[in-house]
Parts: C-alpha cells; sequence; structure tokens
C-alpha cells in the first residue's frame, strides 16, 4: 500500500501570503510609477516617460533599486522644473 508523502489540501496558505504580497507589491510599484510620470509632465520635465517607466522597470529588478529611484526622482524634480501648484496647495 502507497502512503501519500503528503497530506492536505494541494493549495496551501502559505501559497495565499505570497500571492497577495506579491500583489500589493505590484500596485503600489505601478501606483508610485504613475503618480512619478503625472508628477513629472505635470512639472514640463522633459523625461516624464523614462523617470515612470525606469521606476516602475526597477520595481522588478529589486524593492531596494525602486526605493532609490524614487528618492531620487523626489530629490532632482525641484532642480528640472517647479511646475503647478502641489496637491495640497489645491486645497
Amino acid at each position: 500500500m502507497a502512503l501519500p508523502l503528503q497530506a492536505g489540501s494541494p493549495v496551501n496558505v502559505e501559497l495565499f501570503i505570497i500571492l497577495g504580497i506579491m500583489v500589493i507589491t505590484f500596485v503600489v510599484n505601478l501606483g508610485v510609477s504613475v503618480w512619478i510620470y503625472r508628477d513629472a509632465k505635470r512639472r514640463d520635465i522633459s523625461h516624464a516617460f523614462a523617470w515612470g517607466a525606469g521606476s516602475f522597470l526597477t520595481g522588478f529588478l529589486g524593492g531596494i533599486t525602486a526605493v532609490v529611484i524614487w528618492a531620487l526622482y523626489f530629490f532632482v524634480r525641484d532642480e528640472y522644473a517647479s511646475g503647478g501648484p502641489s496637491v495640497r496647495e489645491g486645497t
């Protein structure tokens, strides 16, 4: 008689946790990248698409590289152009 090596359901809770973390990470990466693109476009930065695409693509290279690109954009964006009012000044 053959004994099963593993008992239980074929999909474990750990898989759902890992998939959930991956989805949340993807959504945050996409949201910040779109925000960077729209902010750069509003400030008339000539490489707005490059900033948005670069920040999105670095999210797949590793989490810390995306954070470095995001921080670099926030430090550099005021040197390019001041643009319109910020989100908080508009209210």
